[in-house]
């Protein structure tokens, strides 16, 4: 009888193991809490056109008609700029030198994309069986995060003066 209840358990598990392909990290669910991510910037007006029954063929190489250059504007939204050539502001500067002060990796985007990967394939294990819905993201990554309370003691306890953080 214990094998009979035992081997239904692991059939269930090999079931639930290979129902999907989609072995994505973010289990991106609506949990109906939270403010919508895509209401942080205003879409600009549809324009209608005047006659509806001649429509224009949809062309890639004219990009998007309602929205023709997203990244730009929410790089201007956010205060940011699209010029390389723009000179960084004489308050940023010290900044700018103390960050890059042992030097610039113009390819750590790359790097870090095939650093990720390996790790993700070392951690496959764990993203590739899910009985429940979870964010597999936060787990895999946990170890990587920093917790502000205990890297605030940390420099506290290494004689810094840091500013006060409340206890929320």
């Amino acid at each position: 009888m214990i094998f009979r209840i035992l081997g239904v358990f692991v059939t269930l598990f090999l079931i639930a193991a290979c129902s999907s392909d989609d072995a994505r990290l973010r289990d991106l669910y609506d949990v109906g809490t939270g403010p919508e991510e895509f209401a942080v910037l205003p879409s600009k007006p549809l324009i209608i056109p005047s006659n509806l029954r001649e429509l224009p063929v949809p062309d890639e190489t004219v990009g998007n008609l309602a929205d023709p250059t997203p990244k730009r504007d929410l790089i201007e939204k956010l205060g940011g700029s699209l010029d390389e050539t723009k000179i960084v502001p004489k308050k940023d500067k010290g900044l700018l030198n103390y960050v890059s002060r042992a030097g610039v990796n113009s390819n750590i985007r790359e790097e870090l994309a095939v650093e990720d990967r390996k790790f993700l394939r070392r951690m496959g294990v764990l993203t590739s069986v899910k009985l429940f819905r979870v964010d597999r993201y936060n787990q895999i990554y946990r170890n990587m995060t920093l917790s502000a309370p205990k890297e605030l003691e940390r420099w506290r306890s290494l004689g810094v003066r840091t500013p006060l953080m409340s206890n929320r």
